[in-house]
């Protein structure tokens, strides 16, 4: 029977079915039960499934499940739900170095002749970003010090005889060794936990972006190796370029940097400590102020010193090689270009390519300054054992740790602060701007430095520190005035351009805010008594907080604490404002527009019954809507809750500015006094419960199967390779793109077919992305055999998508990866005014091919309304007409009538949005026009008992999403009926 049914279709057409941050079963996106799949390939990580005795209707031939989500994350039912809560939260732990990699990819990265070549320029901004990744790992390695060596080594014995009452007894042996025996030895703690993300780096690296390599390298050469450059080739989206997924952009080399700085810094920090530890004109209290008398009087313990100053070259020498590795093309039109050219660091990006010798330099260098970072550490370790050292029991405290946690923040933030600028494609611009925050910085730090000895007064000091902060100011502010007034409108990307530096400030903001949890934590924890506080029936008395003369804590960590919570503040203060604006009415949406198969199926009714708009008018929208009936008032409720969701964007905009405002104020204020006992131990409170709310929602959905945003947020730090840090998360994107390449291919080219094949995507939502980026690989294959042998690969696929974010955030936070179309006046013809048209030049590298996307609003009940108002203004543009590069070209949105891309979307849902416009025209008859891709869902869930309102999912079974599908199958020839 089956056989006479497929002899009916002149095609044989293989569904493909890619779930999104949910991590959908197979079974379910087949929809069956798991007892009625079966994995038809592949593995645990990433398999294909089908529906047993599968026989599919409508043109599909075959339907498969590509399950991929344990390469992002645990779920699924792939663990326990306690096991997976304790691997969100060790993955949420990484969270500083995953931003730290997204900021490297949030930049404009220009085109490259091939991505998994020597030729790779990461572009301006590369070098900076890789800069701010080594400091996150080294105010983490700061952070463990502080408690390993400053809190345990140094504060928890006193005299020789006394130890904190909450240590174990096995740390009593300690009391025998003096200062900096105990702290050599505990400075193993930091640098053992570096050594655990290097080993999880490195495992991830070589058990899962190794093993595809070759899958990679194949996309899109001819000679399936992905290693040469092809000059004709020069301009197309980094996606479509041959080799992007072959190719990690930051690997070993990098690894071994980030060690050795480790080792480095711990051993700086040891060296310091013991050089100043007998000189107490160093101590100003628990202050970081040094005088420069201080530095003076370091030659009193020569050996320390010599140790220190030659810690303190090598980390310069590291840090000048991290920004050396990534700068990996031929230019040498910047400073960095003509350093690296010079070194002979040009020839390969950071990847495991030995081939090249001048690769073998670079990663020469950089395992030279880990052995001698691993020896200095040795040797110091030996001589702290020894009389050479000096050999003090007590101190006030550990100097180096005091000062080096300010240091590290302060260099973090005018590297973020340079993120802000790199939208300005002007070289001068960056120049003057890397120059002014040179000097900001080095001011701001300068203001650290007592000059007591000279100043004629106290009132000469405070005025000359603050001259200092003053000036820091005015060069950041003139930095701001330089990379606000640049030209372009940077309208279609996100927070206008700025997303490299407010991404980079979120990073460091949670690398200070775990690393202040961890601090704070373990000192709350030993500086209580051992025994309970006296009690009186329900009640206790709560323990004196210990004195600053028996136990200190770095000001930086408590005075950021005191940040959060102002920062914590102000956001509650703003959510709560866009909550006021957004729920103190009921309003009407403009909706998309549903299309039946039959007008009698149409159980939605009219727009308006729905409580929404098919036109919106400018001056109204969006009009409130009163007194709503029951059924109604539940869809605009959830439509008005999904809506909430959609403010993320300026929310996190404002907090990188609050953020920014508070490092700022952290580094002035850390050094004139320490806060008060009562009000630190407030903050650090209020710290607590920050964290434990951020590790309660990363369990609720670890251990829940309910969508949440925070699932998306983790899918797309992972997506991308690692770039700007070697131990952010595995790139599963490095094997879900090439995988599904290879899947697709093999079915395309089977020689034993007989009919002509064809493969349709049917993605939701962050499945959709893939899909993207697998289409943008396949550019240029070709079918190897069967029928159509020597076809375009991509002339026989086509796209379903549904609940997808490609146009509202991938091309507005990447806009050099997904980015969509900019302003530019048309060469010929006539525009409608204010159309918007792909752009030719850069930063107008059309990937998507489709109209950009103004961002949301944070205060308007529809925070789209200033986009939708912009689309029904005039007619919608066309598609872009780049048939070599944009992704509606390549599907056919251009020169068909039915393009072999549609996309479907709710309002209710709170993760999906249009990938071409929110405007949906209709002819006479009723069918749509104007809008080629999208089409609107409805918002019932179709397979509930229950008529409930559909969200993120339930868009398979939709009378949309078959009638979207049987389209698919018109475009290739096929009648589905």
């Amino acid at each position: 029977m089956f056989g006479k049914l497929a002899s009916r279709y002149t095609q044989e057409i293989l569904e493909i079915r890619i779930h999104g941050v949910k991590n959908t079963p197979p079974a379910e996106m087949l929809e069956t039960t798991p007892e009625k799949v079966q994995r038809h390939v592949g593995d645990e990580l990433g398999s294909f499934w089908r529906r047993v005795g599968d026989r599919p209707a409508h043109g599909i031939t075959t339907i498969e499940a590509f399950s991929w989500g344990a390469q992002a994350r645990t779920g699924g039912g792939a663990l326990a739900a306690i096991g997976r809560a304790f691997v969100h939260v060790g993955w949420f732990l990484l969270l500083p170095f995953a931003l730290a990699n997204l900021a490297y990819w949030t930049r404009w990265i220009g085109p490259q002749r091939s991505a998994g070549s020597k030729s790779w320029n990461g572009d301006a901004g590369a070098a900076t970003v890789r800069v701010f990744g080594l400091l996150l790992t080294l105010i983490a390695v700061t952070a463990f010090c502080s408690v390993a060596i400053d809190l345990v080594a140094i504060q928890c014995f006193r005299g020789g005889t006394q130890v904190c009452a909450a240590l174990p007894n096995v740390f009593d042996g300690l009391r025998e060794l003096d200062r900096d025996s105990r702290a050599a030895l505990l400075g193993l703690a930091p640098i053992a936990t570096i050594l655990v993300l290097y080993v999880i780096g490195r495992r991830g690296r070589v058990h899962f972006e190794e093993r595809v390599k070759k899958f990679g390298a194949g996309l899109g050469n001819p000679d399936d190796t992905g290693l040469g450059d092809t000059p004709e080739e020069k301009g197309l989206p980094l996606l479509a370029t041959r080799g992007f997924w072959s190719v990690a952009r930051i690997g070993q080399t990098s690894e071994w940097l980030h060690v050795a700085a480790s080792f480095t810094l711990v051993l700086f920090v040891l060296s310091l400590d013991a050089a100043y530890v007998d000189v107490e004109d160093c101590w100003r209290g628990t202050s970081v102020t040094i005088t420069w008398a201080c530095v003076q009087s370091a030659w009193g313990h020569t050996l320390p010193f010599w140790f220190g100053i030659g810690a303190l070259a090598l980390m310069l020498l590291i840090i000048v090689l991290v920004a050396l590795a990534s700068h990996t093309s031929d230019k040498t039109d910047t400073m960095w270009g003509r350093l690296a050219a010079r070194a002979s660091l040009t020839a390969s990006a950071d990847t495991d390519t030995a081939a090249d010798p001048r690769t073998a330099w670079k990663r020469g260098a950089a395992m030279a300054c880990l052995v001698l970072s691993i020896a200095g550490y040795t040797a110091w370790t030996i001589l702290a054992f020894t009389p050479l050292t000096p050999q003090a029991v007590d101190g006030p405290g550990f100097l180096g740790l005091i000062a080096t946690p300010i240091a590290l923040i302060v260099l973090a933030l005018f590297l973020a602060l340079a993120g802000i600028g790199w939208r300005a494609r002007s070289p001068w611009r960056r120049r003057v701007s890397s120059v002014l925050l040179v000097l900001g910085g080095a001011a701001l730090l300068a203001s650290h430095v007592d000059v007591a000895e000279w100043a004629s007064n106290a009132n000469a000091e405070v005025w000359w520190r603050w001259s200092l902060v003053g000036v820091a100011v005015l060069f950041v502010l003139v930095h701001l005035g330089i990379a606000w007034s640049a030209p372009g409108k940077h309208l279609y990307e996100a927070w206008r351009g700025q997303g490299a530096g407010v991404v980079m400030i979120l990073a460091l903001f949670s690398s200070m805010a775990l690393s202040s949890l961890l601090v704070l934590g373990v000192a709350s924890w030993l500086g209580t008594p051992a025994e309970a506080a006296p009690t009186e029936y329900i009640w206790r008395t709560p323990g004196e907080p210990p004195p600053a003369e028996w136990w200190n804590v770095p000001d930086a960590y408590e005075w950021f604490a005191a940040v959060l919570t102002s920062i914590t503040a102000l956001m509650l203060v703003l959510v709560l404002l866009a909550l006021g604006a957004a729920l103190m009415r009921f309003i009407r949406f403009s909706l998309p527009l549903l299309v039946w198969k039959r007008p009698e199926d149409d159980d939605e009714g009219p727009t308006e019954t729905r409580g929404g708009l098919e036109t919106p008018d400018p001056k109204t929208y969006a009009p409130r809507l009163t007194y709503p009936k029951p059924p109604v008032r539940r869809r605009v409720a959830v439509r008005r809750s999904s809506h909430l969701l959609h403010r993320g964007e300026p929310l996190f905009g404002w907090l990188a500015v609050f953020a920014a405002v508070g490092f700022f104020i952290l580094s002035v204020v850390v050094g004139f006094e320490s806060l008060p006992s009562g009000i630190a131990s407030a903050f650090n409170a209020v710290l607590v419960a920050v964290a434990l709310a951020a590790v309660a929602a990363v369990v609720a959905h670890a251990a829940s199967s309910s969508e949440r945003p925070l699932g998306v947020f983790w899918d797309v730090v992972a997506f991308f390779p690692r770039a700007g840090h070697p131990f952010a998360p595995p790139c599963y994107g490095e094997r879900v793109v090439p995988e599904l390449a290879a899947r697709t291919q093999s079915w395309l080219d089977d020689p034993h077919a007989t009919r002509p094949r064809a493969v349709i995507f049917t993605a939701h939502s962050m499945g959709s992305t893939i899909s993207a980026a697998t289409l943008l690989a396949l550019r240029g294959e070709k079918i190897k055999a069967g029928p159509l042998k020597g076809t375009q690969v991509l002339d026989r696929t086509a796209l379903l998508s549904y609940g997808t974010q490609l146009r509202a955030y991938f091309s507005r936070f990447f806009p050099s990866v997904f980015g969509v179309a900019v302003d530019v006046e048309p060469a010929q013809g006539v525009t409608p005014p204010g159309a918007i048209m792909p752009g030719p030049t850069p930063p107008g590298v059309t990937v998507l091919g489709v109209p950009g996307l103004r961002g949301p609003s944070l205060w308007r009940s529809d925070p789209w309304r200033a986009q939708v108002l912009a689309e029904f203004k005039d007619p919608l543009p066309p598609p872009a007409q780049r048939n070599d590069i944009t992704l509606t070209a390549l599907l056919g949105a251009y020169d068909q009538e039915v393009p072999r891309w549609r996309s479907l979307w709710r309002r209710t849902d709170f993760l999906g949005f249009p990938v071409y416009a929110y405007r949906i025209d209709r002819n006479p008859d009723g069918t749509p026009v104007g809008n080629p891709i999208d089409r609107g869902a409805t918002e019932s869930a179709p397979a509930s008992y229950l008529w409930r309102i559909a969200t993120h999912s339930d868009y398979l079974g939709t009378p949309q999403f078959l009638l979207a599908r049987d389209d698919l199958v018109k475009a290739f020839g096929d009648d589905p009926d």
